[in-house]
């Protein structure tokens, strides 16, 4: 492996950990994880990085989706992220591969 492809590994894998810590206490949706990962680490990531490791994570689960209005492009959703432990915590008896979709305040699915 080249020097350059072990230092974008190693990125990844901090970056990996950086979410997981950040999903611990509670799910987040991927404009706060970028906001996050982007001024906590002195380089951050950008928004396709983020989103590779979101979906390729087994240990990090799509967990829902949020509404977002835009001023340019009108209302968007984007997605909820958690981690395995945390769903597991809610609901002991899902397994990894079913979908877990959470609900607000108004019983509505995200």
């Amino acid at each position: 492996m080249t020097r350059g492809k072990v230092k974008k590994k190693m990125k990844t894998v901090r970056i990996r950990q950086k979410i997981k810590a950040f999903l611990s206490d509670r799910p987040r949706n991927t404009a706060e994880i970028l906001e996050h990962i982007n001024t906590t680490m002195r380089h951050g990531t950008t928004s396709q990085q983020l989103g590779n490791v979101l979906s390729k994570d087994k240990d990090i689960v799509k967990v829902g989706y949020i509404k977002r209005s835009g001023i340019l492009s009108g209302g968007y959703e984007i997605c909820e992220w958690a981690v395995v432990d945390w769903v597991k915590e809610k609901d002991p008896e899902w397994t990894p591969g079913e979908p877990f979709i959470i609900q607000n305040e108004n019983n509505k699915k995200l």
